[in-house]
């Protein structure tokens, strides 16, 4: 089970995933085997995206997951620069 610690320079973020069930049974290998739909800063956003997602493309022939990952902060030297007036 992954530990959701908080971290100086990166916060928590969930990815909603989409696994192409065709495409990894398939002959040819598609590119588009795993693709990340999107992602979102709660783990109860995530969960309910995915039950709403697989709901709905149930007959589809895919699959969506989610996994946490982290999105790096930006240094505060260059958000400071990218707001001041020049």
């Amino acid at each position: 089970m992954v530990t959701e610690s908080p971290n100086a320079k990166y916060d928590h973020v969930y990815a909603i995933i989409r696994l192409d069930r065709d495409a990894v049974t398939g002959r040819i290998p598609d590119r588009n085997l795993v693709m990340v739909k999107k992602v979102v800063r709660s783990k109860e956003v995530a969960e309910q995206e995915v039950e709403r997602l697989n709901r709905l493309n149930a007959d589809k022939g895919c699959e969506y997951y989610y996994q946490i990952t982290r999105l790096e902060r930006e240094p505060k030297e260059q958000n400071e620069q990218a707001t001041s007036p020049s």
